[in-house]
């Protein structure tokens, strides 16, 4: 596993341009690292109550998915 002084050591000893571009990078990862970990929600439960209990999965999911966005 690597550990965070590793991580820095080899920043520090980089020029400071490339220091910048790691920066970036490592800015870039953690953006893409939170959006991954948005959870799923359930919001939408019960919005389906009054609707008829014939309708197929598919048209429960078409609904659903029109109620999420």
């Amino acid at each position: 596993m690597i550990t965070i002084d590793q991580v820095e050591s080899v920043i520090h000893n980089l020029p400071q341009d490339l220091r910048e571009r790691a920066l970036q990078y490592i800015e870039e990862l953690n953006k893409e690292y939170r959006q991954s970990e948005k959870k799923f929600s359930f919001d939408w439960v019960g919005d389906l109550e009054d609707e008829e209990p014939s309708l197929s999965t598919v048209e429960i999911q078409h609904k659903i998915h029109t109620l999420k966005a």
